[in-house]
């Protein structure tokens, strides 16, 4: 990743929220309102020096106080978005992809486009049906702001941000918060704000509104050409296929269900690799932004009992930049436990670190902060992602065109022991 790289960006743009304001700042709380949320943030710091595992591993306890200090002083001069903003802030600076605020219990007003981070292009990869034709575009400024401004300031907050490479997927998931763009100085009080968009190296504005609706009706598939059918599984998130009459077996693995559901899928997917003899399992956890990495040891107990599969070079896992959280646990325990090549890009979260995640909301204004309450290490040394064994780039044109390279590689690495075999006998 080049001009969005953290470490290159905070000697320019790590700037305290005040300096960073606009005149496009919305109206400071009143006198009763900075009462109740200074009591919120006296909550908040009690809550989470109690909770958290080890709440000051990153900042000490005098930076913390420091930081608390410091919102708590500015609160006459805020408005009720700004307040939010720099708790954000301060929740980052713990350290930790699960100590977040996540604003779950806020009711945002979002722009009608979704956006992905691609290297060093902000894509629109859905919208509603008004704005089809921004689909495949790039974002390039907000509100006149380039976008590698808007990037900077919103890398400093978004939650459940762990490492370099989760922290673009949360900005492009948070970017369109009109609340967060006020929070952060960047559009004023309305929600209708200029977006300026390029295409074929020709740029071009559209005022859009913002709405607590969801507008997404249209959206980019990355997946839409899988050579693999569901055959069965749980849901659209969690299910298995096969291809080669039965010899290979994709688990689409995006979201954690039930112990109980994956308990009986694991069950089902047994008997039809018993019943087909399957050789080749392929596990895609791209996308999964995680859960009870305990389900996924599930599925890898049960694979374990297949004896037809080649467990020398015939398991693959998938992994991507939103693979988070127990989603990175299970596919570095799947590197162990089956033998996994593991294809792709560097997962969102880092092997050890603090996860197992828990949450309390505050006394007034009922916002939601997550803590982390368990430490885990899954690698002997210190690393700022699961890498993968095959490295496939990412790129923009082979997202929006579907050309899944990380699968292609996979099939072709499938057909060439096939090959192999054959030429030996």
């Amino acid at each position: 990743m080049k001009f969005f790289s953290i470490k290159a960006l905070s000697t320019f743009f790590a700037l305290p929220l005040l300096a960073a304001l606009t005149v496009n700042t919305a109206s400071a709380v009143d006198q009763m309102a900075a009462e109740k949320w200074s009591q919120d943030i006296d909550a908040y710091w009690k809550i989470l020096e109690e909770k958290h595992i080890d709440l000051y591993h990153q900042l000490s306890y005098k930076e913390f106080e420091r930081e608390i200090k410091g919102i708590k002083s500015q609160l006459r001069t805020l408005s009720h978005e700004q307040v939010i903003v720099e708790l954000m802030r301060l929740t980052r600076k713990v350290g930790d992809g699960h100590t977040t605020i996540p604003l779950w219990d806020q009711k945002h007003h979002k722009f009608p486009i979704e956006l992905k981070i691609i290297n060093d292009e902000v894509l629109v990869t859905g919208s509603s049906n008004e704005y089809s034709n921004l689909i495949g575009s790039e974002l390039v400024a907000i509100n006149g702001k380039p976008i590698k401004s808007v990037y900077a300031l919103f890398a400093e907050i978004v939650p459940f941000a762990d490492n370099n490479y989760s922290t673009p997927v949360r900005v492009a998931e948070f970017m369109t918060s009109a609340e967060l763009l006020r929070g952060l100085g960047l559009i004023n009080a309305k929600n209708s704000v200029e977006f300026t968009f390029k295409n074929m190296e020709q740029s071009f504005k559209y005022h859009l509104t913002a709405t607590n609706q969801n507008q997404i009706t249209q959206r980019i598939n990355f997946k839409q050409n899988l050579p693999f059918k569901p055959y069965g599984g749980v849901d659209d998130n969690l299910w298995y296929g096969a291809a080669d009459k039965g010899k290979t077996v994709y688990v689409n693995f995006e979201k954690y269900s039930s112990m109980s559901k994956m308990d009986d899928m694991s069950a089902e997917l047994l008997r039809f690799i018993n019943h087909y003899k399957t050789q080749n399992i392929i596990i895609d956890l791209r996308g999964n932004q995680g859960g009870d990495f305990f389900i996924g040891l599930k599925l890898a107990q049960v694979l374990v009992l297949a004896n037809s599969i080649n467990w020398k070079s015939g398991v693959y896992v998938m992994i991507d930049n939103n693979t988070y959280s127990a989603a990175m646990s299970n596919a570095s325990q799947f590197a162990q436990l089956l033998n996994a090549t593991l294809v792709g890009q560097p997962t969102g979260s880092k092997p050890n670190g603090y996860q197992d995640m828990w949450q309390f909301s505050l006394p007034n204004s009922g916002l939601i902060v997550t803590y982390s309450k368990r430490m885990y290490r899954f690698k002997g040394t210190e690393m700022d992602a699961i890498f993968p064994d095959v490295a496939i780039k990412l790129t923009a044109e082979d997202y929006m065109r579907a050309n899944d390279k990380s699968l292609q590689w996979v099939i072709k690495d499938i057909n060439s022991r096939k090959t192999q075999i054959v030429a030996q006998k």
